[in-house]
């Protein structure tokens, strides 16, 4: 008889405790370590000859359905990536993760992440990339970075996603889960110190409060003493440095057998020049006669600045989270009921020169509510989930920029000031999915969202001219609008083996529209995809090899595109693209010491039908981009790890990691430049691990970036200069890294 590929209950501690490791899968550090248990218990088997188990890949346990299974046998493109992994390699930000897994890119700029999956994402308006952090919806892509401290996995969905999830989303699902409280006392702590000046102070304690209560405490300190951006300028400010004092307290309790309570309080003070760019090209001729003073800009190559005006940000979160889960038979009904804020406070150089023209002061803040009701659980031969999701999120933005030598035809001392008040969405979804076994092998997967948002948005500008007159350039005004859609789920899965399976699926993503609040009532479109995909997931060698492939094509209308129009970054809507790919997960695992994982991703990304003007190239007027390449999508992306551990001896054991990471060309405008892009690259990470007897004690030595590789991360351009601003990947780093568990 089949294997019944179900998994049945798993206690959230089991869940947040899988100690697994590698790209796509597991990697089992020790033979306790293995699927679908915490260290110290027995593991969950995967379908292999017991003698070969200590040598098998391991799997991870996920809930990406909500509900908890073997990730080889969930029928979508999904990585897992374990605490154990995170920690080999010193993930610290959600930067680190696109070596980890395909089809992801992420970057920063001006201080805010934006993540892409598959050539998808987008960090203006909604994320194209919807981030949870223990199933609590962030309403801001800069949140992905706030919860790397102790966690337990991380999750990344590839491809639309909305009948499993609170808020819809086109390009994928990030989900963030941290470590849970357990029944025992334990410490941990953390210290590091690499080059730049940089340090890191980590500390976790863990305490059973009671036989009910759990209470897990994280508080993490991060300091960078030396900007990665040199200022030329003798005595000039360097940038990319600054100093974060994080917390969490994250505190378990069974109210009763069948009812639990958890609750989760952060809070995040973070300073330093952060928020910034550095120039990528010289002012165009145009941007030049009408400003004669750009003449004399300094503007140096690479990780280096000349800019005169000062550059500071300043950023504060807090956010509460109480999530109620009730178990009803086979069933089990959860609550999850959020509270997040964020502020932001900049000083910032916007022409990034040795010229004072552009200074610019932005203050942004949200209060974001969020309330998610589901319901999981089978009957019969089905199983599934059903939700409902609301959403408030207030937002405030001032943005200030100050002209001292004058911008065009506006003289001197002139400057501009754009408010927005209050920026409120309001969200409301209903979901459900399930999935029938109409047999041992074969499955039907089904599954529909409706959701509607409501925008609104409170907004003016005013220019004053030479520091004297102003002039309403917007008057106040009030606009709102509202979206809603339906987007189903379909698909079949079929088990060929007790080691193989296929899955087909078809799904609809949507992306709410909006209004830019740097423009006067400027409306944008709400953005779609259909998404076709195939997938193929095996077990070879007895389990010591995984191998998943997956194809899949996006119709995708009118997606969501930054630019920067005048000193305004206003979103506005592509009317068409495609999308096609491949993407292949291996793991092998031949022995007890080796471990490799790899992952290639072949992207076909075009435009279909965009015609837009290019600000760094005026005079070409309006150009038809037809057939050019998405941003931020590559054709070719490789991840490559490779670790070896040694057999336990008396002075404790060793681990060599080593990761590479390459990417094809990518552009990141729409009119594909030779200067709108970044020519191919690698990047390679490594490290060696000493582990004490019993692993009380860690030594890491690590090498990012090792071969000091220069790479553009995340590319702009702005009408006023008619040049490119780009930021760029962090310089080779070396370092160390002390840890301690009791």
């Amino acid at each position: 008889m089949k294997t019944d590929r179900r998994v049945g209950p798993v206690t959230l501690a089991a869940l947040c405790n899988i100690a697994l490791g590698g790209m796509a899968f597991a990697a089992a550090p020790n033979p306790q370590e293995s699927a679908g248990g915490p260290p110290g218990q027995a593991p969950t088997p995967p379908p292999t000859a017991a003698a070969d188990q200590a040598f098998s890949v391991g799997e991870i346990i996920v809930t990406a359905q909500r509900r908890s299974e073997r990730i080889q046998e969930v029928p979508a493109a999904i990585s897992a990536i374990s605490g154990q992994t995170l920690a080999n390699r010193g993930v610290t930000s959600a930067s680190d993760l696109q070596s980890l897994a395909p089809s992801l890119q992420v970057g920063r700029l001006l201080g805010q992440t934006a993540i892409a999956i598959r050539g998808v994402g987008l960090n203006q308006g909604s994320p194209g990339v919807a981030i949870h952090v223990d199933g609590v919806y962030q309403p801001r892509a800069s949140m992905g970075d706030l919860a790397q401290a102790d966690l337990a996995r991380v999750e990344i969905l590839r491809g639309p996603q909305g009948t499993l999830y609170g808020r819809n989303a086109n390009g994928g699902v990030v989900n963030f889960i941290t470590s849970a409280p357990t029944e025992h006392y334990s410490a941990d702590l953390l210290g590091s110190y690499a080059s730049y000046e940089e340090s890191r102070l980590r500390a976790v304690l863990n305490a059973p409060l009671g036989p009910r209560v759990r209470s897990r405490l994280v508080v993490d300190s991060w300091r960078r003493g030396e900007g990665f951006v040199e200022n030329v300028r003798p005595g000039g400010q360097d940038l990319d440095k600054g100093k974060t004092l994080a917390g969490r307290l994250r505190t378990a309790i069974d109210l009763t057998d069948s009812l639990d309570l958890d609750l989760t309080v952060n809070a995040l003070n973070a300073s330093g020049p952060t928020s910034y760019f550095t120039l990528y090209s010289r002012p165009t001729p145009t941007a030049v006669a009408n400003n004669p003073y750009l003449v004399g800009a300094v503007i140096p190559t690479g990780r280096k600045t000349a800019l005169d005006n000062p550059v500071d940000d300043k950023r504060d979160f807090a956010s509460v989270a109480a999530t109620l889960s009730w178990k009803l038979g086979n069933f089990s009904l959860k609550s999850i009921s959020a509270y997040q804020y964020l502020k932001d406070n900049e000083r910032r150089d916007d022409d990034g020169t040795n010229l004072n023209a552009f200074p610019a002061a932005h203050t942004a803040k949200s209060d974001t509510y969020t309330q998610e009701f589901n319901l999981s659980g089978n009957v019969a031969n089905t199983e599934g989930a059903i939700g409902a999701f609301y959403m408030h999120d207030d937002a405030f933005d001032f943005l200030r920029y100050d002209f001292p030598l004058g911008l065009n035809s506006l003289p001197p001392g002139s400057f501009l000031s754009s408010s927005a008040p209050k920026l409120l969405t309001k969200t409301v979804g209903v979901f459900g999915d399930a999935t029938m076994h109409v047999s041992d092998r074969f499955r039907l997967i089904g599954g529909l969202r409706w959701s509607e948002d409501k925008v609104s948005l409170d907004q003016s500008q005013t220019l004053t001219l030479g520091g004297v007159f102003a002039v309403p350039s917007c008057p106040k005004v009030t606009n709102s609008v509202k979206f809603s859609s339906f987007t189903p789920r379909v698909g079949a899965q079929y088990d060929l083996s007790d080691n193989s399976n296929a899955y087909a699926t078809y799904s609809e993503g949507f992306k709410s529209g909006g209004w830019n609040i740097y423009g006067c009532s400027d409306q944008f479109l709400p953005e779609t995809i259909e998404s076709y995909e195939l997938g193929w997931k095996n077990r070879f060698l007895d389990g010591r090899l995984i191998a998943n492939l997956s194809l899949f094509s996006y119709n995708y209308t009118n997606l969501q595109l930054a630019q920067v129009v005048g000193l305004a970054t206003l979103i506005q809507n592509a009317p068409k693209a495609t999308i096609k790919g491949l993407e292949l997960e291996t793991a092998l695992q031949p022995d007890a010491h080796l471990r490799i994982d790899a992952s290639v991703s072949v992207l076909d990304a075009t435009y279909d039908e965009f015609n837009n003007l290019d600000s760094a190239n005026p005079t070409a007027g309006f150009q038809d981009v037809s057939g050019n390449r998405l941003n931020n999508a590559p054709k070719l992306s490789v991840n490559f790890g490779a670790s070896y551990r040694t057999d336990e001896t008396s002075i404790g054991r060793f681990t060599l990691q080593a990761d590479v990471s390459y990417r094809s060309r990518i552009y990141f405008r729409e009119f594909n430049a030779a200067l709108d892009s970044q020519k191919a690259y690698t990047v390679v990470n490594s490290s060696l691990i000493w582990d004490s007897r019993g692993e009380k004690y860690r030594i890491r030595l690590f090498a990012n970036n090792l071969f000091d590789e220069l790479y553009i991360a995340r590319m702009g351009s702005a009408d006023s200069f008619g040049a490119r601003y780009v930021t760029y990947g962090g310089p080779r780093q070396i370092g160390i890294e002390l840890s301690s568990h009791f």
